[in-house]
């Protein structure tokens, strides 16, 4: 509240410093998403980085994270599509082997039933309930723009999907 401490590629284990994500964990763990050096872990001492050359992440530029009720890490790449991390597997999910409407995921928000909403570059929106997929687009939903920058759930489970011109 009223000093800053700076982590950077300089005095830390963080592997790049144009950051685009971060989430924390049930355990305090930082979850960081990188614009081109994969994703980074902080538990508060030591750093792990997983990238596409020592992990199951598809790609490493990482623009979304969301930690589902379970643990599970969901990280949205701009590129590869959507990776599901539970501490041990990956679960890779993208345009040709999902229903995820587009590869370019930025954001990513989880509702009180567990969905996941993703918000991408070019193809609107998805919800994804663990097994179904529904897309939302301006063509066949009331969604304004098929860019989706940012998404929020309020109390009342409403969705707030912020685009790129539309509102």
């Amino acid at each position: 509240g009223v000093n800053w401490t700076v982590y950077n590629t300089s005095n830390s284990g963080l592997p790049y410093n144009y950051i685009r994500a971060i989430a924390i964990d049930g355990q305090g763990n930082k979850w960081i998403g990188t614009n081109g050096e994969g994703l980074a872990k902080f538990d508060g001492v030591n750093w792990t980085v997983y990238k596409t050359s020592n992990s199951g992440l598809p790609y490493n530029y990482v623009r979304a994270i969301a930690i589902d009720g379970q643990g599970n890490k969901w990280i949205g790449t701009f590129g590869e599509g959507l990776a599901k991390f539970d501490g041990v597997s990956w679960t890779i999910y993208n345009i040709w082997n999902s229903g995820l409407v587009d590869n370019y995921v930025l954001a990513i928000a989880i509702d009180g039933q567990g969905n996941k909403w993703i918000g991408t570059f070019y193809g609107g929106l998805a919800k994804f309930d663990g097994v179904n997929w529904t897309g939302y687009n301006t063509s066949n939903s009331g969604l304004p723009d098929n860019v989706v920058w940012a998404i929020a759930i309020d109390g009342q489970g409403n969705k707030w999907i912020g685009t790129l011109g539309g509102g």
